[in-house]
């Protein structure tokens, strides 16, 4: 679709056209492509899975000074296009001030908010820059400080990811733990990597800047009177995000229910999909409401995407 400034906005749908409405914001980088391939397990929950490209992602329009003002701006318009109602947002590691965003533009209408590996208002900054790999530390710095600079140093791994996607995993995997590299390891897993990351990385590295740089502000939202439901779920051995930004992003909102996972690293977010979709959905599915049972790892489901 067009918006009114005559930008491309690109989305994608997954799971049951007819169901619950979720809007996921993606990872950085990442894309419309960037979801958990088990789309016949989204289906049989009834979820509407809508993914956009933010811009300069995939085929969204990139634009100078573009940020979360005008990505409350763009979704606003897609919303309205689909003709959505209340909704679920979800927001994956540098997705999740994109998805905080949603619930200042949108509210009551936001029916849940799930927060998975999340970064925090400050990423990269002060603290917890000592917990991350040097060279993201040193790029998010960069990005904040001279995002020119920044650019011209992480060009080369946009390329990388473009052209050969499997170079790209195979440097991600010596960066992670153990757990992270057997999620990366998987086929189904290793499929969808290989759809988003040419996908996500099309532009450059410009979007990638500029969200590393969103990432380390303060954010500027007015979160503390969303009446919906918030969970923080967050994987005590990430090595990309620390996990103290889990209690960070529960300083937003007073009913925010946080759940820290040991063992568990930064990519959990596909062998638990089924857990995190039904904390999506439960406003919709009241009978999962009644039972409290705690996050475990999942088989992955049989019927990949």
């Amino acid at each position: 679709m067009f918006l009114p400034d005559r930008r491309r906005l690109a989305w994608a749908e997954y799971g049951d056209p007819f169901g619950y409405p979720v809007i996921l914001c993606h990872g950085v980088p990442g894309s419309r492509r960037q979801v958990p391939p088990f789309d016949a397990l989204t289906s049989e929950r009834h979820a509407r899975l809508i993914v956009p490209d933010r811009a300069g992602y995939g085929l969204s329009d990139g634009a100078p000074g573009w940020g979360l003002a005008q990505w409350r701006q763009d979704v606003g318009a897609l919303v309205d296009h689909l003709k959505l109602g209340d909704f679920a947002v979800g927001g994956v590691s540098g997705g999740a001030p994109f998805a905080c965003a949603l619930v200042a533009e949108f509210g009551e209408r936001v029916s849940r908010l799930v927060l998975v590996s999340g970064v925090a208002p400050g990423y990269g900054a002060s603290a917890d820059a000592l917990k991350l790999h040097p060279f993201e530390a040193v790029m998010v710095r960069l990005a904040v400080r001279t995002p020119r600079l920044a650019r011209l140093l992480i060009e080369p791994l946009a390329v990388v990811a473009a052209l050969w996607p499997r170079t790209y995993l195979s440097a991600m995997c010596r960066l992670v733990g153990e757990a992270d590299r057997a999620e990366l390891a998987r086929a189904d897993i290793h499929d969808m990597f290989f759809d988003d990351l040419p996908s996500a990385a099309r532009q450059g590295a410009a979007a990638i800047v500029r969200d590393l740089a969103i990432a380390a502000s303060d954010w500027q939202l007015t979160l503390q009177d969303y009446p919906g439901t918030v969970e923080i779920v967050q994987g005590c051995d990430d090595a990309i995000v620390p996990a103290d930004c889990a209690s960070r992003l529960a300083f937003l909102f007073p009913q925010a229910s946080v759940r820290l996972l040991a063992g568990e690293g930064h990519f959990f977010v596909f062998s638990r999909w089924s857990e995190i979709l039904a904390a999506l959905l439960a406003r919709r599915w009241r009978h999962e409401q009644e039972v409290q049972m705690p996050l475990t790892r999942a088989p992955a489901p049989s019927s990949p995407r």
